[in-house]
């Protein structure tokens, strides 16, 4: 048992010095990891909530989140983003002319937190790597499940998809590892850990297969989910086994493949070749123009979705393909927004799941270690469902 976070301090707040750096765009925010350009970690955000409330919140509140939250505006952190980043590059010359936007930092930081939180429910993932995941997989596959359910009358694929006999192995072998932490006996966790890697490696090769063949939104949607959920679920395996840099390895690979095949989705299935539509009054209502911005950085790895954008502005408008149409976006290209979205969010934690394996590396200590040390935490000490965990040199 540790009794602290190595190298970080729990706070109810985030410092100036860390916040206007996040305002100016010099750190990021990455689900629930905040880092600055070099790749140091200056901040860890950890749902101070149990993942079973964290499922429920991921839920219910699902379709709302998908159809009007504006995850890129909450990634500038409000409107004040060019202004005290302005003022930031003046600040040793204009200290008393940034006084007023500092004022503003106070807002800022709860938008930074809901940030997190809006990214962990967009995502279907939680801020954190730990123990407790294991419970959250394995309750998220019926929550899935659920979601497919809906399409699985009018599509073939779903139903073959959710008959697969890996999707059964992968609920006993969750199951079996979510109970761990009941099991006195050390040798028979060693051997529950090893043996349900093992079974989720297996099962991860084959959805790694059908997401990397997926050909339309449904066999996309269906194996992207899956996919992640093994790839989380192996590395915490790893991870819980002490195979710290295995684990890490492992969750860096899948990212890579789950980018690739991502970026292809969005690219072809949501941009193709008239991203100039969402320009449009009938998407209004379906996707803002930051949103296109973000989405084509994504899907083509750059940060010139703003060029592009201003070059868009001036392409006639196409109305091939049944895109932009008086009647206005239709059912399936509206589930196309949601994973597009989906994918999106996921990209940041699925980055900041990395960066805490990486720390988990660096300081020897297993995801079920780090739980138990969160679980100790009085509730009382988060802010806005998250425990703020600050870097020393900024605490300090």
């Amino acid at each position: 048992m540790i009794s602290e976070l190595a190298g970080f301090v729990l706070s109810r707040s985030i410092p100036d010095n860390l916040m206007l750096g996040v305002l100016a765009g010099v750190n990021k925010v990455y689900g629930g990891v905040v880092r600055n350009e070099q790749g140091q970690i200056l901040a860890h955000l950890v749902n101070s909530t149990t993942p079973s409330n964290i499922l429920s919140a991921f839920t219910s509140p699902l379709n709302t989140l998908l159809s009007g939250v504006n995850t890129y505006q909450l990634h500038r952190i409000g409107g004040d983003v060019g202004v005290i980043g302005a003022e930031v590059g003046r600040i040793g010359a204009e200290v008393g002319a940034i006084s007023t936007e500092v004022s503003h930092i106070g807002a800022n930081v709860t938008q930074l937190l809901q940030l997190a939180q809006a990214s962990m429910l967009l995502s279907g993932l939680t801020l954190a790597v730990s123990s407790a995941g294991f419970l959250f997989l394995s309750n998220k596959i019926n929550k899935i499940d659920e979601k497919l359910q809906q399409v699985a009358s009018d599509v073939k694929y779903i139903k073959s998809f959710l008959e697969l006999q890996e999707r059964y192995r992968l609920i006993a072998a969750l199951k079996v590892i979510r109970e761990l932490n009941k099991v006195e006996d050390h040798a028979a966790r060693l051997q529950m850990l090893i043996s349900s890697r093992q079974t989720i490696g297996e099962i991860h090769e084959k959805y790694k297969m059908l997401l990397t063949d997926s050909s339309n939104e449904y066999s996309f949607m269906a194996a992207e989910e899956y996919f992640t959920i093994t790839a989380i679920g192996h590395s915490l395996c790893s991870a819980e086994l002490d195979m710290y840099d295995q684990a890490l390895n492992d969750l860096h690979d899948a990212q890579h493949t789950w980018q690739s095949s991502s970026r292809a989705f969005v690219k072809n299935h949501v941009i193709n070749d008239n991203a100039q539509r969402f320009l449009t009054k009938d998407y209004v209502q379906h996707i803002n123009s930051a949103e296109v911005i973000e989405w084509v950085d994504f899907a083509e790895s750059s940060s010139s979705g703003i060029s592009i954008l201003d070059h868009l502005r001036g392409q006639p408008q196409k109305r091939s393909f049944g895109w932009s149409k008086l009647k206005g976006v239709d059912t399936e290209e509206k589930l196309n927004l949601e994973i597009s979205r989906k994918i999106i969010a996921r990209n940041k934690i699925l980055q900041g799941y990395i960066d805490q394996l990486k720390y988990l590396s660096q300081i020897r200590q297993k995801p079920s270690t780090v739980q138990n040390f969160m679980d100790s935490i009085p509730c009382d000490n988060s802010v806005e469902g998250c425990h703020i965990f600050i870097a020393d040199a900024y605490a300090n």
